[in-house]
């Protein structure tokens, strides 16, 4: 018979944002340019990307979780979200990696 896993391999590497006691907040925020091609042909769109902010408020693998319309915005929102900083995540009083899943909307008229 196998032993309960003990207090400390029971507790999660990764965080999602439901399991922290204080979820990430941003820092810093640069914000995705908006394509020229979609610019000149008036293409709105949202982009949802999914990223693990480190326990150090840095930003790691960004990933597109959906696009519309599909292969327009995203090169640009990854640029973007690369350069984000955070104060992570909490969990028990210390900084955890937390994984966030954000929409991006793409509008030229505000």
């Amino acid at each position: 018979m196998e032993a309960p896993p003990s207090p400390l391999e029971s507790i999660p590497s990764e965080f999602g944002v439901g399991d922290v006691d204080q979820v990430p907040e941003i820092v810093k925020k640069v914000e995705p340019m908006y394509p020229y091609r979609a610019r000149r042909r008036n293409i709105h769109g949202e982009v949802v990307v999914r990223f693990l902010v480190s326990a150090a408020g840095h930003v790691e693998r960004p990933s597109i979780v959906e696009a519309r319309p599909g292969g327009v915005f995203e090169k640009s929102v990854l640029q973007a979200v690369r350069r984000w900083r955070f104060k992570p995540g909490y969990f028990k009083g210390k900084p955890v990696p937390t994984w966030v899943v954000l929409p991006i909307r793409f509008n030229l008229n505000g």
